[in-house]
């Protein structure tokens, strides 16, 4: 084989895993460096924080049992899930938005407001892969999320 077909036949294989690595859903986000309950209580605490900027009463729902996913390449993990429900929000729902908006950016998080029916959802994003769901209507709030993806 020659040397212009070798690279040829790399350039080809690399391309095919790079399209089954972007059509897995997957990115390629490394852990962070701290431990796994380090990562834990972080996004426990972005999850506490965020309720309480919020405001209202909360129940807890979070589950304790850990959710799979994968760490690019193919490395089993898991995720801590939580989940809060709250009561109908006290104020304007515009000003509520804005300022989960405003903590989510804060944090440090890639944030996004879309309108999902009669629901207002904010959006935030870690780079470590950590994801919030703060959701708003005139009935309730809801938060939710799940952890980084973490190496078993």
């Amino acid at each position: 084989m020659t040397a212009r077909r070798a690279l040829s036949r790399l350039a080809a294989v690399a391309a095919v895993a790079a399209t089954a690595l972007l059509a897995s859903g997957c990115a390629i986000e490394p852990t962070t460096d701290v431990s796994d309950q380090e990562a834990r209580d972080r996004f426990i605490a972005l999850v506490d924080a965020a309720q309480e900027v919020a405001g209202g009463a909360w129940q807890s729902q979070d589950d304790p049992s850990p959710r799979e996913c994968t760490i690019p390449l193919w490395v089993p993990g898991e995720r801590i899930p939580a989940l809060r429900t709250g009561e109908a929000p006290r104020g304007d729902i515009d000003a509520m938005v804005t300022r989960m908006e405003e903590h989510f950016t804060e944090q440090g998080l890639d944030t996004t407001v879309s309108d999902v029916g009669d629901v207002v959802e904010v959006r935030g994003e870690s780079l470590a892969g950590e994801l919030l769901l703060f959701r708003v209507s005139e009935t309730a709030m809801t938060l939710s999320g799940e952890s980084e993806c973490r190496p078993v």
